[in-house]
């Protein structure tokens, strides 16, 4: 989601892009033909550094960010941020910041509403969902999962995750274990299976003590053997990998 040390958009650049967004979006509506203004646009996006910036109050110290546009997305109210969004997807996603020494989520909305409090020892969204990594209990070499209110949906017990890309699912690990979270749902199954497997046109495979199964929306281990023999199963009801 960072930068790669591009120069800033001038102004004329951000209203050039605006505009474009807008005839974009007539455009869409009236179902016509919009591959002129995409072409124009990736050719502005590309040359230049799109993420929101930060910027200091001198009186105080403290850190904001704004777009580049200017828009105050983050009012000056805090001492760092552990990321920063892009204008061109959602410059006013909420924001993990940190304030004496601990973290919290605030709107992105210039406002600095608090969503989450600051208890945390660290936190970091997991784009592109709203559900942030995050560190507590003093506990450095492990860290767990929180949505926006600080709720806690995995325990700090995770040494990894990565993003399949497919349907929204996150796959976490811990001691050499697999389980995963739904980034849409933010069910978790936690870390204790041998392995997992996805297939494009299947649900996800979890692997336990040589007993393969699937997971019901509730969290349910259901075997494979069980599934077949079930009539009332639906397949609905299974995590999978298939396309929304």
């Amino acid at each position: 989601m960072e930068t790669k040390n591009l120069p800033k958009p001038t102004a004329e650049i951000v209203k050039e892009y605006d505009e474009l967004v807008r005839q974009m979006q007539e455009k869409e509506k009236a179902h016509e033909n919009t591959d002129a203004i995409v072409d124009r646009l990736n050719e502005l996006m590309a040359p230049y550094d799109w993420f929101n910036e930060e910027f200091t109050d001198p009186a105080t110290g403290k850190k904001g960010q704004k777009t580049v546009a200017g828009e105050v997305v983050v009012p000056a109210l805090f001492d760092e941020f552990a990321q920063h969004y892009n204008y061109t997807f959602n410059p006013r996603l909420p924001v993990s910041a940190c304030k004496d020494g601990k973290w919290g989520i605030v709107k992105g909305d210039g406002s600095g509403e608090v969503l989450c409090e600051f208890k945390f020892d660290y936190i970091e969204n997991i784009f592109p969902y709203s559900l942030y990594l995050a560190k507590w209990g003093g506990e450095k070499d492990h860290f767990g999962v929180i949505d926006l209110k600080g709720d806690i949906i995995c325990p700090n017990i995770l040494a990894s995750y990565s993003d399949w890309k497919v349907n929204a699912i996150i796959a976490i690990k811990a001691d050499g274990k697999c389980g995963v979270i739904d980034g849409n749902t933010h069910l978790c199954v936690l870390p204790e299976y041998d392995d997992i497997e996805s297939s494009p046109d299947d649900f996800i495979v979890f692997r336990k003590d040589g007993v393969e199964g699937y997971i019901t929306d509730q969290g349910e281990f259901v075997t494979k053997q069980q599934y077949e023999e079930d009539e009332n199963c639906d397949a609905d009801y299974f995590l999978n990998c298939m396309a929304d």
